[in-house]
């Protein structure tokens, strides 16, 4: 039997490897970090996410601790509602914390049988076998899946030599409380807020973003000032500042892109999630897109035997959609963060008055992948 060699035990690494060990595959995942550690950040599972989540069998325990709003409000600065909708039109939506969905994937995948070497940063791989790992082991596979996020040194050394770079915005993030169930989006002057709970006690996830010229450390991990934070959002309403305000601890990082990739794959090696195709976050598709490549990637390995077959039609099945979303959420970044006030006016009369937003997340949402391996 063929092994797989994972690298990296993020979204996709641990999907990936819930889907291969589901049918008896052999495959190892590979960590960096001394274990598994997702810092308090809040992640939207849409439809499309959760019907992946539903067929490796860890939905219902992801929902059991988490949260499921009802529907999602487009706001101004101020908190005037723009637009209220019923946000499980097109399926289930979840609120979560990151944490949750990592735990409950690394459970399921060590409950299959299924192995992670921590400590093991990746320095090589040597004719595409041989992994080189920093603890100074070798370990050769036969397949190797670069799940290592956007920093991907697969990704850098054996796809392709571009440079991360800065897009514009920074952002912050915290987990503070609310009382409020649903999904709350604050359009403001080149900024902009999305706030929502992550369980049933409304310990309420925010992200807030603003236009920036200053390139903040990618790290989502160094913490900020509430003074700080507060400074870059002084313009919006009570809410916001009480929201922030409750959060223990405030983290700022800056956005950053890599180029979009016409292929995923060299040889026997192949990305999957943000080393492939890192994107912003105002779909809220990263944690989604990362699912699905894994979903897909390891239905291919489990269906069929020739991997240059598995190859191209992972390709041919995710190159097209993720650089569509990729470049959907790049502009929903424009449309957010407006501030000229005769387009902000516009954008607030479409919003309002057109399903617009909701057409576009219905072509997201509306993503049957087994479906299409099935008619292979």
């Amino acid at each position: 039997m063929k092994k797989i060699g994972i690298i990296g035990g993020g979204i996709s690494g641990l999907t990936l490897g819930c889907v291969l060990k589901g049918s008896g595959k052999e495959c190892v995942i590979f960590e960096r970090s001394s274990a598994l550690s997702e810092h308090g950040a809040g992640i939207s599972l849409t439809p499309n996410a959760c019907k992946i989540l539903d067929e490796i069998d860890i939905l219902d325990a992801v929902r059991a601790e988490s949260c499921s709003p009802l529907d999602i409000a487009w706001r101004d600065d101020q908190g005037n509602v723009i637009k209220k909708v019923n946000i499980n039109e097109f399926g289930e939506v979840i609120t979560s914390n990151r944490k949750v969905l990592i735990n409950k994937l690394y459970e399921k995948f060590i409950n299959l049988g299924g192995e992670i070497k921590f400590n093991h940063e990746l320095l090589d791989i040597i004719k595409e076998k041989e992994l080189v790992f920093k603890n100074q082991k070798n370990i050769s596979v036969d397949y190797i899946a670069g799940c290592d996020g956007i920093k991907s040194l697969i990704r850098t050394n054996k796809i392709k030599k571009d440079k991360i770079t800065f897009s514009g915005y920074t952002a912050w993030r915290g987990i503070g409380s609310s009382d409020s169930k649903r999904i709350n989006i604050y359009l403001g002057k080149n900024s902009h807020i999305v706030c929502y709970p992550v369980n049933e006690k409304l310990e309420t996830s925010f992200i807030a973003i603003k236009k920036s010229k200053i390139k903040n450390n990618e790290s989502w991990r160094e913490e900020g000032s509430h003074e700080d934070l507060l400074e870059d959002f002084s313009s919006y309403g009570s809410f916001i500042k009480s929201l922030f305000q409750s959060s223990k601890k405030v983290y700022k990082w800056g956005l950053f892109d890599r180029k979009s990739l016409n292929s995923f794959s060299s040889g026997n090696i192949t990305l999957l999630g943000d080393s492939a195709h890192p994107m912003m976050p105002f779909l809220g598709q990263g944690g989604a897109m990362a699912l699905e490549d894994a979903f897909v990637f390891g239905n291919l390995v489990n269906k069929f035997d020739d991997f240059n077959f598995i190859r191209n039609n992972y390709e041919i099945l995710r190159v097209g959609r993720t650089n569509a979303i990729k470049r959907s959420s790049r502009y929903q970044g424009y449309v957010n963060h407006l501030g000229n006030p005769i387009l902000k006016s516009l954008r607030n009369f479409m919003l309002k008055n057109t399903d617009i937003a909701m057409r576009r997340t219905k072509n997201i949402y509306n993503y049957e992948p087994l479906r299409i391996i099935n008619n292979l």
